[in-house]
């Protein structure tokens, strides 16, 4: 026995413990897999928690994906035209002032400070 035939009956034995049907469709072995009526009822409540939980997580990925910038700072510039980001709290606080030119850093867009 190959050890392809080998891993392919593995699943199958596998996928029949969950309650799958396996059949063996040739040449390739053990691989076409159904899911029965009965198993799909018995495993409804936890597929929809998976279902809702894919949703959220999607949501999510898409928030903290690459080129997403944060909601929490703002870009603040000053008058020699280095950029921070720094919390709208922090910035009404008191001046941050920039060390090269000595003035402060101001929000760089005023519509993003507004919000």
């Amino acid at each position: 026995m190959t050890r392809h035939r080998s891993i392919n009956r593995r699943y199958a034995t596998l996928a029949g413990e969950l309650g799958l049907d396996v059949s063996s469709v040739k040449p390739i072995g053990w691989s076409a897999t159904t899911v029965p009526e009965q198993t799909a009822a018995g495993y409804a409540g936890q597929l929809e928690e998976l279902q809702a939980a894919l949703v959220l997580w999607r949501r999510q990925e898409h928030r903290i994906g690459s080129g997403t910038r944060s909601r929490n700072l703002l870009a603040a510039v000053c008058g020699c035209g280095r950029r921070i980001r720094a919390a709208k709290a922090t910035l009404a606080e008191a001046p941050i002032v920039c060390g090269a030119c000595q003035e402060p850093f101001e929000p760089a867009d005023s519509d993003e400070a507004s919000n």
